[in-house]
């Protein structure tokens, strides 16, 4: 049985930041007649097809605003929009390392032009999912937001005084095979399971490491929403040679199939090169961080952020993050 009633994504909610002066998408699920009404217009569209995706011009820089869509007979009104920068952060669990984790980070003031929204995990956590909506940088409301992606955040609004949405699309010993498209993994790209890293066959990991898990059960719920740029940090988790071999290709391919999913081919990435780890002082390691800064040389509007210079390396999980975040923020103005 097909979709019976029309429901926008999860991601369309109060206090919600869309791209400025790009398109703006809207979308969901279920057939039937949306009109959206956006600073003073109204913009109506039938669709015939169980998913929707209703796309209205670039908006300046500014808010609150509220946008008005009736989707057939239910109407629902998202209060304190604003159109600002919006960063998709994703990778594995040096991006979901959390606020409360951290050690020796200064306090998070509150600033309302920050807002941040959490994909679901596919692992049980403690912590934000989707269903708590977009939350507001309050001083003492941030424990559970990527320490990384806050930082970052911070530092890009001394740069520039936008409104600032982060969203959070992490999974913690995650494997790039599952972030990507059954299209984008042939037989040019496959790795015997025996020489690939053992958190793609530990037992409570492989519900999210099976190819393209990750891709369709949380990426594809954010397509094909409009951002300023990517930051992609992962890679611990395929950290062998044979892995190492394929790695840029894999790489090369997700921010390519990435790109049209989002509908913008010159999306920014910045990607960010895995720390020095002293207890894997290896090749596994090394091949990794190599492959990663080869990227650049295949795919175009890509940027390498060097993380060995500004985090300690006996930790897997650097426990402060703020220097990484300043360099990467020197990246997105």
């Amino acid at each position: 049985m097909g979709v019976q009633f029309m429901k926008l994504a999860n991601l369309f909610c109060d206090n919600m930041v869309f791209q400025a002066e790009k398109p703006v998408r809207i979308f969901g699920t279920g057939k039937g007649r949306v009109i959206v009404e956006l600073k003073g217009k109204t913009y109506n569209q039938t669709f015939n097809d169980d998913n929707w995706i209703m796309e209205m011009p670039a908006q300046e820089y500014g808010g609150p605003y509220e946008i008005t869509i009736c989707l057939e007979s239910e109407k629902r009104t998202l209060k304190n929009i604003a159109f600002g920068d919006v960063f998709l952060c994703s990778g594995q669990s040096n991006m979901q390392f959390t606020i409360r984790e951290e050690e020796g980070a200064k306090i998070v003031k509150t600033d309302e032009k920050i807002r941040y929204y959490y994909c679901d995990r596919l692992e049980k956590h403690e912590g934000l999912t989707s269903a708590d909506g977009w939350n507001i940088c309050y001083e003492n409301a941030v424990e559970h937001w990527s320490a990384l992606a806050t930082h970052m955040a911070q530092e890009f609004r001394k740069k520039k005084d936008v409104f600032v949405g982060i969203i959070g699309c992490v999974q913690g010993a995650s494997v790039i095979r599952s972030w990507l498209p059954a299209k984008c993994l042939d037989k040019d790209v496959y790795v015997p399971i025996e020489e690939r890293h053992e958190d793609a066959s530990i037992v409570n990991y492989t519900k999210w490491n099976a190819d393209c898990v990750l891709y369709e059960k949380m990426f594809s719920t954010l397509t094909p929403f409009s951002f300023k740029a990517v930051v992609w940090y992962q890679g611990e988790s395929d950290t062998t040679v044979a892995e190492g071999r394929v790695y840029t290709e894999l790489l090369a391919r997700l921010i390519t199939s990435w790109r049209e999913d989002l509908m913008d081919k010159s999306l920014p990435f910045i990607v960010v090169q895995i720390c020095d780890y002293v207890k894997n002082d290896n090749e596994d390691w090394r091949c990794i961080q190599r492959a990663q800064k080869a990227v650049v040389e295949f795919v175009e509007n890509v940027t390498v952020v060097v993380s060995s210079d500004v985090c300690e390396h006996s930790n897997i999980h650097p426990s402060n993050k703020e220097e990484l975040a300043e360099k990467i923020a020197r990246n997105l103005v």
